[in-house]
């Protein structure tokens, strides 16, 4: 079981704790509990920006990998598959610059071809997919809009329209998708 709260949320005094447990309190939830035992419980920050906020995933001596870059499925809140895909890639990049005749001019490995590699994996392929799912909820179309939205493109067309939202904040709402490749 689990909330998730955005950190946009309009209330920033809202408290995930006991908005959790108020929802464990309501009268369809609170049979399904009855008699259980807790196991454990957690906290964690969801880094939702997806394909718009990835940023530059390499620099001299290392590489962005796992979930601080943002490699998070929105729409599944599922990314342990893409961070360890991440850092394999990332380690194959390190072993190959390394092992590499090309003289390193910075200090400390700069592996760029991790980025191509990131590109070309799987871990793009599903992010671009999902790429508009979480803007279109903080866009001009509202909760209901985000809902229709994602299912016609995320659902039905499974992510391959020819645009790509960009994140409330940002001038324009839509973004060319060649500027995303």
């Amino acid at each position: 079981m689990g909330l998730v709260i955005g950190l946009d949320y309009r209330n920033p005094f809202i408290s995930p704790y006991k908005e959790f447990q108020r929802w464990k309190l309501h009268p369809s939830v609170k049979p399904l509990l009855e008699g259980s035992k807790r196991i454990g419980y957690g906290a964690r920050a969801l880094n939702e920006g997806g394909l718009q906020s990835i940023p530059k995933l390499t620099f001299p001596g290392g590489c962005l990998v796992g979930c601080s870059p943002g490699f998070m499925n929105v729409p599944k809140i599922k990314g342990t598959h893409n961070a360890m895909k991440s850092a394999m890639l990332a380690a194959e990049s390190i072993f190959d610059t390394i092992s590499s005749d090309i003289k390193q001019e910075t200090v400390g490995v700069n592996p760029v071809v991790y980025e191509e590699r990131i590109r070309n994996s799987c871990v793009w392929k599903e992010l671009q997919s999902v790429r508009n799912v979480r803007p279109s909820f903080s866009s001009s179309l509202g909760l209901y809009g985000g809902l229709m939205y994602t299912g016609l493109f995320y659902v039905l067309g499974r992510g391959k329209e020819p645009w790509t939202f960009t994140h409330h904040g940002k001038k324009s709402c839509l973004k060319a998708e060649a500027s995303m490749t």
